[in-house]
């Protein structure tokens, strides 16, 4: 579907690690609006408060979002690294829960990403706008209907050449994943790049890595 279709912009990328209480309460109020936004079980699994020395980012859409062209993805995520002790019971308590379990590289992975490779304007149509790398996801994307979607990670901290673009040390485990719709209709986008069968769903899980004590938390709604 070829048109002008509204891609979320509230990017908050936060790192929590100063004592400045304005700034923290500040953060915790906008973490606690991106929860809000979201259905409680689809963020159960996110910690209530936003913790001490952690990364956040979210994409929530807003009433008067500007419009732009492509697929965008809705979501949260949160990235920590632990103490060993307090990684090890984290990443225990998310273990024992129900899971689907894909190593960082798994090839069936089934990959949610921004995307926007053909695009209209004033009735000129431009095709080929996202990198052939990205293309090739997409075209990935098409045989992978029964594998469970995660998200593309793009980290920078934790940059990997894996299917998952995470580094090998991490494993991903899917706590739910479901086809159809879970935010209201206006900020559903049409999807290029995802097989019919999850043209709209969600995804929610963590990536843990035990080498480096580091939990990844993810919520992605699209």
């Amino acid at each position: 579907m070829r048109n002008i279709i509204k891609l979320p912009l509230l990017v908050m990328v936060l790192t929590v690690a100063c004592q400045n209480v304005d700034i923290r309460k500040k953060m915790q109020k906008d973490y606690k609006q991106s929860v809000q936004f979201f259905e409680k079980d689809l963020v159960s699994h996110f910690p209530v408060e936003l913790p001490d020395s952690c990364s956040f980012g979210a994409t929530v859409p807003q009433k008067n979002t500007l419009k732009m062209f492509g697929f965008g993805v809705d979501g949260m995520l949160l990235w920590k690294t632990y103490s060993l002790s307090q990684y090890k019971a984290t990443a225990s308590q998310l273990k024992d829960l129900p899971n689907s379990t894909y190593s960082a590289n798994d090839s069936s992975l089934l990959l949610v990403f921004s995307y926007s490779d053909e695009i209209e304007i004033v009735g000129e149509i431009y095709r080929d706008q996202e990198s052939p790398e990205r293309q090739a996801l997409a075209t990935h994307n098409v045989s992978k209907a029964s594998s469970l979607p995660v998200p593309l990670f793009e980290i920078d901290q934790y940059k990997g050449n894996t299917m998952s673009g995470l580094t090998e040390d991490f494993k991903l485990y899917v706590l739910d994943a479901k086809p159809g719709k879970y935010i209201d209709e206006e900020y559903l986008q049409e999807c290029e790049c995802l097989p019919g069968k999850w043209k709209h769903g969600y995804s929610k899980g963590v990536a843990l890595s035990d080498e480096k004590q580091v939990v990844i938390y993810w919520l992605i709604v699209w």
